[in-house]
């Protein structure tokens, strides 16, 4: 798959890709689960989660950031950030 790159992430396929890793339905992961505490997500599966975003987006998560990935919400902020050039929110 490509980079994307110059246009608005689009936060659906995001949120299929982190489901898909996840092996949950894609209606699970809402803006505001807790990975951890809603999802049961261990680091493991965090480490996946990283690995699809390097392989779809460019976008290397370094262990701090990868701790921080708490909820889709601040999945998607990571993503934008480094998509859009800028640092995470």
């Amino acid at each position: 798959m490509s980079v994307q790159t110059g246009t608005a992430l689009d936060l659906e396929e995001l949120r299929a890709l982190v489901a898909g890793a996840l092996e949950l339905p894609v209606e699970e992961v809402t803006d505001d689960a807790r990975f951890k505490e809603d999802l049961e997500v261990d680091s493991l599966i965090s480490l996946e989660i990283a690995v699809r975003l390097e392989e779809r987006y460019g976008v290397k998560v370094d262990d701090a950031e990868l701790a921080e990935l708490g909820s889709f919400r601040k999945v998607g902020e990571l993503v934008r950030a480094h998509v859009d050039g800028g640092s995470p929110a």
